[in-house]
């Protein structure tokens, strides 16, 4: 169990080394483009790019997470498996590229004319990226994963300066930023693991593709199903409340973004781990351990960054963009539902079980957008922030039922009964600013989660002590 535990927060601490100090550099721009863009630039660019988010799985059957999963099966070519998701990407670039040609030859979509280019080289950007990653992981080369993080990261900063306060391009600057971020780690990961090595032929191996296909084609809804869960709430602001306020809007998920990171780190090496795992003895105790771990050190970030919200507000979002703050902590509450919702689904990916991840998926899209256009008429943009952690919720709730007899969670109380004291600090934070009330719950919390923070400290402990021998 120790030596399991310890090659997970092995892989986890390599990732944080090289991801967490490259997305703070991200995490820091916020000022910048708050400063230089206007609340309807921002709306703007974060409407296009959740757009593309969803086309993704639909133009590429989600092909990517069968990637992963296949090229970590021995008995699998990699070859193989590599072929057949570049075949699939390709044709999605061309699908992308007719799209975009037709939409700029009509009226439609006026507020996108002029960034077309934009958007292509976006989508192509993003999709290699993503391929790269899931291949990476595939093929456990976590350090050449955590170096392209950071050249990356570095690649959108000198971007974001150069084109953003030097040459002053506006909205398209910060496109050509973001689309460096993307194809810088994806070229350098195409180098570090010799892409061409696995591609050398061109033949498309017809029952392992259908095997892939089976099995990442319910992903699609679990896809989706995500997609609207995070993104819906953008187009139903700009609707309802008007593009202007869904880039306010977009502008405070920066904040939790770093619980987004975090949960994205640990889950790069809770997947390799998930699988290796899967069906040995003990497993499931593991899982559970592994499930704590992740939730006491989120659930912590949460509790402080919620407190924190309005005063690193002020730091980071400026001119219009301050009443972000606002909608920071149930989005927070939203990231660590979605963190142990992803845990879970790593233990469905394992068991190839698909079906269960759509389903969950899809239940929580229908209840989000219902309560998205309920909760946004009713309270504003606020509503959308609530509507995101409940149908996070369902989420979990959904999933967790499904892997139930994979995994045992010691006084899985604690964990429940933790996020509702989150969910009572949100509203103390926002409606009442009550800071001495919520340190009172925070030390709540540590009492109760005080012996996973003790556990999580020794095994980290003896880990660096066995690193520096």
């Amino acid at each position: 169990m120790k030596s399991r535990s310890k090659y997970l927060l092995r892989n986890v601490g390599i990732l944080t080394i090289s991801n967490f100090a490259s997305k703070i550099l991200v995490f820091l721009l916020v000022p910048l483009y708050t400063s230089v863009l206007s609340a309807e630039e921002v709306g703007i660019y974060d409407l296009i790019v959740s757009t593309v988010s969803l086309f993704v799985p639909l133009l590429t059957v989600n092909i990517v997470d069968a990637v992963m999963r296949f090229s970590m099966d021995k008995a699998r070519s990699k070859e193989e498996v590599a072929v057949i998701g570049i075949r699939f990407i390709s044709i999605s670039i061309f699908i992308v590229i007719i799209f975009v040609i037709i939409i700029s030859r009509t009226e439609v979509f006026n507020q996108i004319k002029g960034f077309e280019l934009f958007i292509t080289l976006y989508y192509i950007s993003y999709i290699f990226n993503n391929f790269m990653i899931q291949f990476s992981k595939g093929l456990e080369r976590i350090g050449d994963m955590g170096a392209a993080g950071i050249l990356g990261t570095l690649a959108m900063l000198g971007a974001n300066i150069l084109f953003l306060i030097i040459l002053r391009r506006g909205l398209s600057g910060f496109f050509i930023a973001n689309i460096l971020g993307q194809a810088i780690p994806a070229l350098y990961l195409i180098v570090r693991i010799n892409l061409w090595k696995y591609i050398g032929t061109l033949r498309t191996n017809k029952i392992l593709q259908k095997e892939m296909i089976l099995y990442c084609a319910p992903l699609i809804a679990t896809t989706v199903g995500w997609w609207v869960n995070n993104a819906s709430d953008k187009y139903v602001v700009s609707f309802l409340c008007g593009i202007s306020a869904n880039g306010i809007l977009s502008v405070s998920y920066k904040i939790p973004s770093i619980i987004n990171t975090l949960h994205s780190i640990f889950t790069q090496a809770w997947q390799i781990s998930a699988v290796k795992e899967y069906g040995n003895q003990d497993s499931s105790l593991f899982y559970g351990r592994a499930f704590t771990m992740l939730n006491v050190v989120l659930s912590a970030i949460c509790s402080w960054l919620i407190i924190l919200s309005k005063p690193v507000g002020r730091i980071l979002y400026q001119k219009e963009f301050f009443d972000a703050w606002q909608y920071v902590p149930f989005l927070l509450i939203s990231c660590v539902l979605n963190s142990a919702s992803g845990f879970c689904g790593s233990i469905l990916s394992a068991k190839k079980d698909s079906k269960s991840m759509a389903i969950s998926a899809l239940c929580g899209a229908v209840a989000n957008i219902l309560m998205n256009f309920g909760f946004v008429y009713w309270i504003g943009v606020q509503g959308a922030a609530i509507a995101t952690a409940i149908a996070s919720f369902i989420i979990y709730y959904i999933r967790k039922k499904s892997v139930e007899q994979d995994i045992i969670i010691q006084s899985y109380w604690v964990a429940i009964f933790t996020w509702i004291l989150l969910a009572v600090q949100a509203v103390i934070e926002i409606y009442m600013s009550a800071w001495w009330v919520e340190l009172g719950l925070m030390m709540i919390m540590c009492a109760l989660n005080w012996n996973y923070i003790k556990e999580i400290f020794f095994v980290g402990l003896s880990l660096i002590r066995k690193e520096n021998m």
